[in-house]
């Protein structure tokens, strides 16, 4: 993302296009050949050609010249590239600052906009450690017979800014978003350490306690499970107030598997007091309590 912000005010807006007909016809192979990226893009042959070395040369894209015919990829840059600008262009941001957050599947930037206020900006990063990843997430996939990278993480990325649309309505404290274009997620910042790397909890039992009645009242009132709770997408303040991360995983109460899931985040959260605090809880009890509105 760092790469795609230096670079992004000397782009211009026929490089941008160029991009953008590579990542349409992205949806239909891995590799868009020149003909095909000329006919995404209506230009000329020759402006085509001009602009692809451009990008290519500011290490936007990927070539493949094992065919019968050159074509090309975006790399991570390249959709970096696309999901800036258009924030840019919308005044959600204007500078991008230091990676505060690096995880398997996302990073996370500070940035800011032109009156200074300060956000987070997460970028998915699905498939960044492998490509067969990206095949076996099924239900992103659908009936598609090819499923590009680009598609994985779009809809990885609206899915959590949809879901954090839905808890934000219930006045927690979760992240309020701001926007989202493509992988990219803008959203309030975050002020915290995850609940692994936390030292000297004041009262863990009320930290606790805290964690249990915010997972039960989204649960209750927008009928939502996390799927993948655990210490590392809880974040606790310098008040101990905390704050539910990562919400990629969350399934609808009414999901088939709705019940192992939420069993076990609630297991997650009471083994990890229980190891580290000595907190004594029975998850079974605490489970059934959700089912008492």
């Amino acid at each position: 993302m760092a790469e795609a912000a230096k670079i992004l005010p000397d782009m211009e807006k026929e490089d941008l296009r160029i991009l953008m007909a590579i990542e349409v016809g992205m949806k239909r192979s891995e590799y868009v050949t020149v003909n095909n990226i000329k006919f995404y893009s209506r230009y000329p042959m020759e402006e085509t050609l001009f602009r692809l070395k451009k990008v290519h040369k500011l290490n936007l894209i990927v070539r493949d010249s094992s065919k019968s015919e050159v074509a090309y990829t975006l790399n991570s840059i390249g959709y970096d590239m696309l999901g800036l600008h258009t924030l840019v262009k919308r005044n959600i941001i204007s500078q991008l600052g230091p990676l505060i957050g690096k995880g398997k599947e996302s990073d996370v930037y500070g940035c800011m906009d032109d009156n200074k206020n300060i956000f987070a900006l997460k970028i998915y990063r699905i498939g960044r450690t492998s490509f067969k990843n990206i095949k076996n997430l099924r239900s992103f996939q659908g009936d598609r017979k090819h499923i590009s990278w680009l598609y994985v993480n779009r809809l990885a990325a609206k899915k959590e800014f949809e879901a954090l649309g839905e808890i934000y309505k219930l006045k927690l404290n979760t992240p309020k978003p701001i926007d989202f274009n493509r992988h990219i997620i803008v959203m309030s910042y975050l002020r915290g350490k995850e609940l692994a790397y936390s030292q000297n909890i004041k009262n863990p039992s009320k930290v606790f306690n805290k964690i249990i009645k915010q997972i039960k009242k989204i649960y209750q009132n927008a009928n939502m499970i996390h799927g993948d709770l655990g210490e590392f997408n809880i974040v606790l303040d310098h008040k101990d107030n905390i704050l539910i991360i990562d919400w990629l995983q969350w399934v609808p109460s009414d999901h088939p598997n709705a019940q192992s899931l939420l069993e076990r985040d609630i297991e997650n959260v009471c083994n990890f007091f229980k190891k580290k605090h000595h907190i004594e809880s029975d998850p079974y009890e605490i489970i059934q309590s959700f089912y008492d509105k």
